[in-house]
């Protein structure tokens, strides 16, 4: 029977298999397109984990695997339309466009949800607004760095999206520091009853 942290790493590695597979395909096998629809099955099975509510969705993995749902039709719509230049435009500037996906989810999970782009519970709306916003300038940071970076994906796509994981996760150390200090003071605060009498 597994515990939960060990259903929540097999969730975790669910969900970053569409990247990953994407990410080791594209290079072990130059075959672009292979990669890009293996990738885009596995984000739909991932998304539709999301609509079921199987698994909670990681704000900045859930702009990766909408993107990877999107792209790769978008792209063969625009080949079989004629539009091969448009596509390859597309194509050459999928770092910026996956970080673009990020960026846009955060801007709506910022506007429209308690947490907005965090994966924890800030001590207050406007730490959760202030977190988030951060969260956002790093994703405009990424999108300007893939554009001047050329076109290594290990540069310019996962190098800011490491930036981006790694800054939630020392945000939400943070937090949980804050929050666990302040739970030792309140316990400090609280009376302690007095020992029962005993009777001789």
């Amino acid at each position: 029977m597994l515990g939960e942290h060990q259903k929540r790493l097999l969730q975790d590695m669910f969900e970053n298999l569409p990247g990953i597979s994407f990410l080791i395909l594209s290079r072990a096998t130059d075959d672009l397109r292979l990669a890009e629809w293996v990738g885009t099955v596995l984000a739909t099975l991932v998304c539709l984990a999301y609509v079921k509510r199987v698994l909670r969705a990681h704000p900045i993995l859930l702009g990766i695997n909408i993107f990877m749902v999107v792209i790769t039709p978008l792209i063969e719509i625009l080949v079989l339309s004629g539009s091969r230049n448009a596509a390859d435009l597309l194509i050459g500037n999928i770092d910026s466009l996956v970080l673009g996906s990020v960026f846009l989810t955060g801007v709506v999970l910022t506007l429209f949800t308690a947490k907005g782009f965090l994966t924890y519970d800030a001590k207050s709306a406007k730490q959760t607004r202030i977190h988030s916003t951060a969260m956002l300038a790093l994703c405009v940071a990424g999108i300007v760095w893939s554009a001047a970076m050329g076109q290594n994906y290990l540069i310019t796509l996962a190098v800011p999206l490491m930036v981006l994981f790694g800054c939630q996760r020392f945000l939400r150390a943070g937090a949980t520091d804050r929050q666990s200090r302040g739970g030792v003071l309140l316990s400090g605060t609280i009376p302690m009853d007095p020992p029962a009498e005993t009777v001789a």
